[in-house]
């Protein structure tokens, strides 16, 4: 059958314009990936984009090229460009009346990264909180429909009142509310279903009062320090009662507390407080006459590159209790290819890298180092609750959540998963590691290709 002319010419035009939109996506891909800003500019200005497309964009880059689109479309930039959005665009998002959802996204987005661990993520928290808490619609009460049950007056006369009266009796009965049973001869009432409104502070309100809040207790312990600043400077804006705001008083109180009951404070909260707070909560302690003091760590200093790393001494172990950072070349890299996540998380390696990448006068820690710790901190099974940043972090080992990169260097699962290397071979291609997950209270010794990337914790060596 022969196609007619008109048609054909129509489908060929249509293949042409959808050809014309991949090439032009392709080749606005391609300015993107090769940082070609001025190019990608021109693009989008020219209507020649079908999607919204940041690669590893930095968020001042992707602002210069999608700001018109960030404006007009906020939910779908933020959908498709998260950080970059976030981190560029997030404060004058959340100064925008007309873009509460967008800012919604953002103080999540953001609130996650600081708790994970980003530095970079609460100083642009603090941009966007204020810029929140200053767009007065923001602020409004929401109402709400809720399905519940009240008591509500019997009729005062006829057949209803006297089956009310029973129906008071019995439902009384149901719920022990003796009260109600009692009064229900006078003053008769039943027990109805019904739809009343309720009025809610603002979500977003309650989002980021939450959010801080959460913030302080559940990230790493370096991260405490910034959260309290957030929440002291917000705590008025925010309704979020002095009591509730963790800061040098809160410390006095909870000491006072723990005195008053006689019993032991809690490591991993202790630790908490120390960390931004040393030298004032051991004043605090010693003022109260307790014998608990804030731990008490040692440095060690690579001569390789002159970082500095904090050393506890853990049931006569000493151990590095934050990451390894130490570059080695194609057999070490950071999180995603970005160097701020080294500064946060330290490195990862691959196993042989890891076997000679602790400094002179330090080893990789062991799996024997690693049972040893396990067993005190309650067994393996129980062991990351007091190991893990976000749990209780008794003994200041402060686990942080790295993730780990596979053979191609694609990273995962960075704040939720931390694995570290031991020195353990599982056949020719595998080894030995440590894993714990940031809601789990498991410490799991796991079989890894040996060229995947994972953090390394460094134990000084004995003096012999």
């Amino acid at each position: 059958m022969k196609m007619p002319q008109k048609s054909f010419a129509i489908i060929s035009l249509i293949v042409f314009v959808f050809a014309g939109f991949s090439f032009a996506q392709e080749a606005f891909r391609n300015a993107i990936d090769s940082q070609d800003i001025a190019t990608a500019k021109k693009m989008v200005k020219n209507n020649e984009i079908e999607e919204i497309y940041c690669g590893k964009l930095n968020a001042n880059d992707a602002v210069a090229v999608f700001e018109k689109i960030f404006k007009s479309m906020p939910d779908e930039s933020f959908a498709q460009c998260p950080t970059q959005f976030a981190y560029g665009y997030g404060a004058k998002t959340c100064a925008n009346a007309k873009m509460l959802n967008a800012c919604n996204e953002v103080v999540s987005y953001l609130l996650m990264e600081g708790t994970s661990g980003n530095a970079n993520a609460l100083e642009t928290l603090d941009k966007v909180v204020k810029a929140a808490l200053k767009t007065k619609p923001f602020a409004k009460p929401v109402k709400e429909q809720v399905d519940t049950t009240i008591w509500v007056a019997c009729p005062k006369k006829g057949k209803d009142k006297e089956f009310c009266k029973l129906q008071c009796e019995t439902q009384a009965d149901s719920l022990n509310d003796e009260a109600h049973k009692q009064s229900c001869a006078s003053k008769p009432e039943h027990f109805i279903d019904t739809t009343i409104t309720v009025t809610k502070p603002s979500p977003l309100y309650e989002k980021i009062r939450t959010g801080l809040t959460d913030g302080f207790w559940k990230s790493p312990m370096t991260m405490a320090g910034t959260f309290s600043k957030l929440i002291q400077s917000n705590a008025k804006a925010l309704s979020i009662a002095d009591t509730a705001v963790p800061n040098l008083a809160y410390v006095k109180r909870w000491a006072e507390v723990h005195k008053a009951d006689s019993t032991a404070l809690p490591g991993g909260e202790l630790f908490r407080f120390c960390t931004p707070w040393q030298p004032q909560v051991d004043s605090i302690l010693t003022l109260l006459e307790l014998e608990t003091r804030c731990p008490v760590f040692e440095t060690f200093r690579d001569p390789r590159d002159g970082k500095t790393y904090k050393v506890k001494e853990i049931s006569g172990v000493r151990w590095f209790v934050q990451n390894l950072d130490y570059a080695i070349d194609e057999s070490s890299m950071c999180y995603d290819g970005y160097d701020e996540n080294c500064a946060v998380y330290g490195r990862l390696y691959t196993q042989e890298a890891a076997k000679t990448a602790c400094p002179e006068g330090s080893h990789l820690s062991t799996d024997a180092d690693w049972k040893l710790l396990e067993d005190l901190a309650g067994g393996a099974s129980e062991a990351a609750l007091k190991l893990r940043s976000n749990g209780g972090d008794d003994y200041a080992f402060t686990a942080m959540f790295a993730g780990y990169a596979n053979k191609n260097h694609i990273s995962t699962i960075m704040g939720e998963g931390a694995y570290f290397w031991t020195e353990k071979q599982d056949g020719d291609s595998r080894g030995t590691a440590r894993s714990m997950f940031s809601t789990d209270k498991e410490v799991s010794s796991i079989s890894v290709d040996k060229g995947f990337f994972l953090s390394v914790r460094c134990v000084v060596n004995n003096e012999k």
